[in-house]
């Protein structure tokens, strides 16, 4: 046998050995090469690992660890985070997700977020977190706050994601608002099936809100524009749009759709078309 033959028996083995039914996950660990290699390279190493080559590549781009953080703060929150625990957390949430929605082999990234990044620690629960392709979920954790109890509705939002991207993704199709507010409201909903946790993002809106919110985003479900997806499902003060605006109302939608008989059955919520979850006239 050759040196490459032997060469690619034992990536061949390696990558079986990543992914077995004890060992499931990928794990990447980007605090880790930010701490060993200069900054530039160690996001290198994290956009080839994490991002490129992605169906959301250059949503998820933004995710990239903060350069301004130093090593002594990237030491300092590491030291506060158990990562043994993320661990076995993410592998038994990874595993009652995937029995639900089966899908391929799972790259899980996890970075460290900033002492000051309050966004990421209280309105969040303490993750952040993005799907950049299938397979491949980026997590920031904040370990000030309550990150653990988040970590398996979380992984399931984005698993749902990424099982939609391996199965239902098209290229060529366009991502309308419609789509975008499906897409969050079935992640939340099938998270919310396997795991218990008070999502802030899916009940924003209270009924006069929710109201005022759907009629102008109805008039509006066909835009692809990336400025007025952005608004809708995030909010923007300057369009009069609240927080998190698209979340909610695509869980609300789909949520009472699955509430409708005759229920779709998980795998058929997925497939479903966005015109499936929009309201009767």
């Amino acid at each position: 046998m050759t040196r490459i033959h032997l060469m690619l028996l034992a990536a061949l083995l390696q990558s079986s050995a990543a992914f077995s039914a004890d060992s499931p996950i990928d794990f990447y660990f980007s605090n880790d090469a930010l701490l060993e290699r200069d900054g530039a390279a160690a996001i290198q190493e994290w956009n080839e690992r994490c991002v490129a080559g992605g169906e959301f590549a250059e949503f998820a781009a933004i995710f990239a660890p903060d350069l301004k953080m130093s090593v002594a703060e990237r030491k300092a929150q590491l030291a506060k985070f158990n990562r043994a625990e993320a661990v076995r957390i993410v592998t038994e949430a990874w595993r009652k997700a995937n029995a639900a929605l089966p899908q391929g082999p799972l790259l899980v990234c996890i970075d460290m977020a900033p002492v000051a990044d309050d966004f990421t620690r209280s309105l969040m629960g303490g993750i952040a977190a993005v799907t950049a392709g299938r397979g491949r979920i980026i997590l920031r954790v904040h370990p000030d706050a309550d990150w653990k109890s988040v970590l398996p509705y979380v992984l399931a939002h984005e698993m749902h994601h990424s099982y939609w991207l391996e199965h239902h993704f098209d290229a060529g199709a366009p991502f309308t608002l419609a789509d975008y507010l499906v897409f969050e409201g079935r992640a939340d909903y099938f998270a919310g099936r396997l795991f218990t946790h008070r999502a802030p993002w899916t009940t924003a809106l209270d009924a006069d809100a929710y109201s005022s919110t759907w009629l102008a985003m109805s008039k509006d479900l066909g835009t692809t524009e990336p400025e007025k997806l952005q608004a809708y499902m995030f909010g923007s003060q300057q369009a009069a749009i609240p927080m998190w605006a698209g979340y909610s109302v695509g869980y609300r939608l789909v949520s009472e759709r699955m509430a409708q008989e005759p229920r779709l059955d998980l795998r058929a919520m997925t497939s479903a078309p966005a015109s499936a979850f929009m309201p009767k006239k």
